[in-house]
């Protein structure tokens, strides 16, 4: 009796296959046993997706019991236990809770990323606070998924997050805070654009980045346009403020010269007169001084200076003042120089924000001058720093490809997914092989961003993506069916060409490309390559016109069943099958036309497809005047044993042509009963051709093969001669009829069978040569 103990399930598990691991947990399943639990923790770290969610959903089943042993497995190595046993906690709700909060104090990024994802999915209120704090986290990945959790709690957290922003002073809490905001609809929304227009300079600032809307022109001309102010007291400080910046703010000047406004326009001019020549380092002093606004107004003046000043700007850097870091980064991204290259490298990990994002746009402003060593910052063991790091190599462009290239083979996933998403912008051809070799990396996320990537590039090698779709690696099969039906009809033109003119092997991939996209284009294509040269493309062909249910194909599928290749055939009937009842309408049709071979390919295609209704119109053809269909109508008979057929195939044996008598004695072959025996032996005495007569006992040993017991039974019959021919079937079958003579000849009572069966025996163990093979 099978042991059905879980104990002795558990000892089985390790070394059974992936589907009878699912069996074992199903009767896992069935035993409801809390000493189990720890067992199930252990399969959620299994190989096999399939086992992991299975184990998984039996352990959220134990609902609380679950929760301390769950609790515990957080303290795994295994990312798959850290992720399914937190989503198995909020799952099960408030009990799961204290668990996950004290994962959301763990050192380990994986597990707090995991645990702000639970807590989401909870969406009790217990966990709001937690979250919001985790919008300051050290790991961008577990910021971003607090936000996301966040707003899966919908309208509830936006005052909760409105009161953060309001007494925060981290940056990235502000941002990520006014970030969700700007997802839960149109009652935080209003709230952010009010403050954006009336709130204070460093709220305006982070709201408008958040939002994607920094760079506003409104707040960099602020200080001119003051000029025009009624109160002569703003007017006189604004033409001061000007005046002492001198040189560095003649640039704006001039620009608002050619406005409209006199009051502008004097003020300007009065500032111009006022300003002059001062030293570089006077200049920085001041611009130390100078609030956001001033810095903002004279950094062009300072770009103008160029590389003159590229050493007094890196050396800001070594103060603590975010705003002038900030600043003296987009000014060494306005220069260009590449000198500043390792300096704004290190502005990518400073905790203050703008100046992370000042440095990276900075670096891609530098872009391909500076490339090479931009590209070794991808080497940093700060997330931060590499998160940026591909955006700028996307944003540089065609220089920065080969870097991201590279990159997609990094060991550090988070890497290899931004790398991904970042080369979706190339307009290399080149980018598409690279990308398609990671819809085989192991993380899905990465295979998903390649995927996507591929759909976005500009010069997409259509041919190169569509060699995939029969790729020996599941993962690109999937994914490169999915891109072809996402972009195939943008390249519908180098898709016909390649079924046309590409080599083989290109032609079967188009084909079966072809098959996965919705469009009227390819149907005549595809008949044409019902035609190919080679059997695989024919194949496919087939087995595409058949998906495309296109009526238009019924007529070049019927003649394609005069191709010789058994997977034509098989492609074909399978096409016919998708085609629906219009095929048999078709096909009679055909029948009662005029065009030979589509008569004959509808004889056979309505034995293919095992249409009784057609046996009648197949009978007709057995009068037609032409021997190809005449021989197709008797080949196809076979397929419909009866009375009816067999006495028609009977005449046909009498048929003026030896090709329709070949083909009845293939269907007498094919029906293969002792009454189709008898006849074909009684024809061999009146077989007019010795290759009729070949036939006959090839088909009679083809028929012994498959059932020797036919020909076993015709030893008892009372003329010699049909137990010669029958001895001379068996004998033509060989080995394959042995077995079956050797039992007979042990068991049989009746002495004339036994004595045949040896005969037959003798005979096949001491072989002369074949007649009808030699």
């Amino acid at each position: 009796m099978e042991n059905s103990s879980n104990q002795y399930y558990v000892e089985l598990f390790s070394a059974a296959s992936r589907d009878k691991k699912l069996d074992l947990l199903n009767r896992i399943k069935a035993n409801q046993d809390e000493n189990i639990l720890q067992f199930l923790v252990t399969c959620l770290a299994d190989e096999h997706w399939i086992v992991r969610k299975t184990a998984a959903e039996i352990l959220k089943s134990y609902g609380d019991s679950a929760v301390t042993v769950l609790s515990g497995a957080l303290n795994s190595y295994n990312q798959d236990v850290q992720h399914w046993s937190l989503q198995i906690l909020g799952e099960i709700g408030q009990k799961g809770l204290p668990a996950i909060l004290r994962a959301m104090k763990s050192t380990n990024d994986e597990i707090r990323y995991f645990a702000c994802t639970a807590l989401g999915n909870t969406r009790l209120p217990q966990g709001v606070t937690v979250l919001l704090r985790a919008l300051g986290d050290e790991r961008w990945r577990v910021r971003k998924s607090a936000s996301d959790a966040l707003v899966k709690y919908g309208e509830a957290v936006i005052a909760p997050l409105q009161q953060v922003l309001k007494a925060t002073e981290d940056e990235d809490i502000s941002f990520w805070a006014i970030k969700t905001l700007g997802k839960l609809g149109p009652k935080a929304q209003r709230f952010l654009l009010d403050a954006l227009r009336n709130g204070d300079k460093r709220t305006r600032y982070v709201i408008a980045a958040a939002l994607g809307e920094s760079g506003d022109k409104r707040v960099i001309r602020v200080l001119i346009e003051s000029l025009a102010d009624p109160d002569w007291t703003i007017r006189k400080s604004a033409t001061m403020a000007l005046a002492e910046i001198g040189e560095n703010a003649v640039e704006p000047m001039l620009e608002y010269l050619r406005g409209p406004n006199e009051d502008i326009r004097d003020g300007c001019l009065r500032a111009l007169v006022k300003s002059g020549n001062s030293g570089l380092q006077k200049l920085f002093d001041e611009v130390i001084k100078m609030d956001d606004n001033h810095r903002f107004l004279v950094r062009k003046s300072i770009v103008k200076i160029g590389s003159r000043v590229v050493e007094p700007l890196m050396r800001l850097f070594k103060l603590e003042n975010p705003e002038i870091l900030a600043f003296a980064a987009s000014t060494l991204g306005e220069i260009g120089n590449p000198r500043a290259v390792p300096v704004l490298i290190t502005g990518l990990s400073h905790p203050d924000w703008k100046v992370r994002r000042s440095s990276a746009y900075a670096l891609t402003e530098i872009g391909e001058r500076g490339v090479d060593k931009i590209a070794e910052a991808l080497k940093s063991q700060n997330d931060d720093v590499r998160y940026w790091v591909t955006r700028i190599l996307e944003s540089i462009g065609e220089p920065g490809v080969p870097y991201l290239i590279r990159a997609l083979k990094d060991a550090n996933r988070e890497i290899r997914y931004f790398s991904a998403r970042a080369l979706g912008s190339s307009f290399d051809p080149t980018v598409a092989r690279s990308l398609i070799n990671s819809l085989a990396d192991e993380v899905w996320s990465v295979r998903k961003a390649a995927a996507e990537s591929i759909c976005r590039l500009e010069n997409l090698p259509i041919e190169d993506v569509i060699r995939h779709i029969a790729s020996d690696n599941e993962d690109i099969r999937h994914w490169t069916g999915q891109i072809i039906k996402d972009v195939g009809k943008r390249y519908l033109p180098r898709i016909i060409e390649a079924m046309r003119k590409g080599d083989a092997e290109l032609r079967l991939f188009a084909c079966q490309a072809a098959g996965l996209i919705d469009a009227p284009e390819l149907i005549e294509p595809l008949i044409l390559a019902l035609r190919d040269d080679s059997e695989w493309v024919r194949t496919y062909a087939a087995i595409s016109l058949g998906k495309t249910g296109d009526q238009r194909a019924l007529i070049p599928l019927i003649r394609s069943f005069s191709d010789r290749n058994t997977d034509v055939h098989r492609s074909v009937k399978q096409a016919f099958d998708k085609l629906g009842s219009r095929v048999f309408e078709e096909l009679i049709k055909c029948i009662e036309g005029d065009d030979n071979e589509l008569r004959s390919n509808a004889a056979k295609a309505l034995a293919e497809l095992r249409e009784s209704r057609g046996i009648d119109h197949i009978i007709m053809l057995l009068e037609d005047t032409d021997e190809n269909v005449r021989a197709a109508a008797a080949e196809s008979l076979g397929n419909f044993p009866g009375m009816k057929t067999r006495a028609v195939l009977q005449d046909s044996l009498s048929d003026q042509s030896l090709k329709v008598r070949i083909a009845a004695i293939k269907s007498f072959g094919v029906m293969n009963s002792e009454a189709d025996a008898l006849t074909l032996m009684n024809h061999s005495s009146k077989a007019k051709d010795q290759r009729e007569s070949r036939t006959i006992k090839r088909t009679m040993a083809e028929m012994a093969q498959e059932n020797p017991d036919l020909f076993i039974n015709l030893f008892s019959n009372e003329h010699n001669s049909v137990k010669s021919l029958a001895l001379e079937a068996l004998v033509g079958a060989g080995v394959d009829s042995l077995a079956r003579l050797t039992q007979i000849a042990a068991d049989a009572s009746d002495d004339t069978i036994v004595f045949w069966c040896k005969k037959a025996i003798k005979q096949i163990k001491s072989p002369k040569e074949s007649m009808f093979y030699g």
